[in-house]
């Protein structure tokens, strides 16, 4: 595995309360990893001082700055500039598990992975209040071999998965950087168009925060019209498909409805909360471009 050489990119755009953790999570098994590229798109807060606070005492870590904004291009960027021959994909607020890096390479320098081109993995989140609750779910899942066990998926997490350099090279000229698309199934969907496998594994495990479930119903509209238009741009829109990006809209009135009284911060429920709610963090797309748009 010494030519199995492990890159993470990790695209952040105002994340100073989560970067610092991300990058522990990350440099706790960097014996596994070739390097650490976070791609800064455009951070006005203090994003960019913690990344060069801790670059400066860890080589592995290096800030890539990429001024076009929108995750696609950040993620290209940081792929781009990878050196690596497996590149590693996670979001700022991506806390990876012991061992995450060491699954990559494990996985891709079998014989028997040749075929997969990437691969996707499982998560909890690390401040909800129902962490427990998904994580029984989860496991019910893999059980019933419904998750991971390395099943073949059409799909990738953004916020956890990795794939091949030589896969990237295959679809890069491919992938949109349009900001009203969902630019993991974009790749996903790219990447099997180029008969190219992906995994999906049990052991690839990260948490991370439900930011989706802040979201407000009105304003998650947009994310689930991304994933329609997604679908569309590739011609792979099926009225089953639709239906499934439908329901999963009304579902979010129930989540959101959960998550509303909960106080991240605090660590509880809170009467504040049920009544004015709190801000749900940045969506993955252009959320005011998608709303202005006819």
């Amino acid at each position: 595995m010494a030519t199995n050489r492990l890159s993470i990119v990790v695209p952040a755009h105002n994340e100073e309360r989560y970067i610092a953790q991300c990058l522990a999570a990350l440099l706790a098994q960097k014996s596994e990893i070739h390097e650490i590229l976070v791609v800064d798109n455009n951070s006005t807060d203090r994003t960019a001082q913690i990344i060069e606070a801790i670059a400066a005492g860890e080589p592995l870590v290096r800030r890539i700055v990429e001024p076009r904004p929108g995750v696609a291009f950040a993620r290209n960027a940081g792929f781009d500039a990878a050196t690596g021959d497996l590149i590693g994909r996670i979001d700022a607020d991506t806390r990876v598990r012991p061992g995450w890096a060491h699954t990559v390479r494990s996985f891709f320098a079998r014989d028997d992975t040749a075929e997969v081109g990437a691969i996707s993995g499982l998560s909890n989140s690390y401040d909800s209040p129902y962490r427990r609750l998904k994580q029984w779910y989860i496991d019910k899942r893999v059980a019933q071999g419904t998750f991971g066990g390395e099943r073949r998926i059409d799909n990738l997490h953004g916020a956890n998965m990795a794939l091949r350099r030589s896969a990237w090279e295959q679809v890069r000229d491919a992938v949109s950087t349009d900001p009203k698309i969902h630019e993991d199934i974009d790749l996903a969907l790219c990447l099997r168009e180029a008969d190219i496998e992906i995994a999906q594994l049990t052991e690839l495990f990260a948490d991370v925060s439900p930011r989706r479930a802040y979201t407000p119903p009105s304003e998650y509209e947009a994310y689930i019209r991304s994933g329609i238009d997604t679908f569309e741009l590739h011609g792979r829109l099926t009225p089953q498909i639709r239906k499934l990006i439908r329901l999963q809209s009304r579902l979010h009135v129930i989540v959101y409805a959960a998550y509303r009284p909960y106080d991240r911060e605090l660590g509880r429920f809170t009467l504040r909360r049920v009544i004015f709610g709190s801000r749900g963090r940045a969506m993955p797309i252009d959320m005011q471009e998608r709303t202005t748009s006819p």
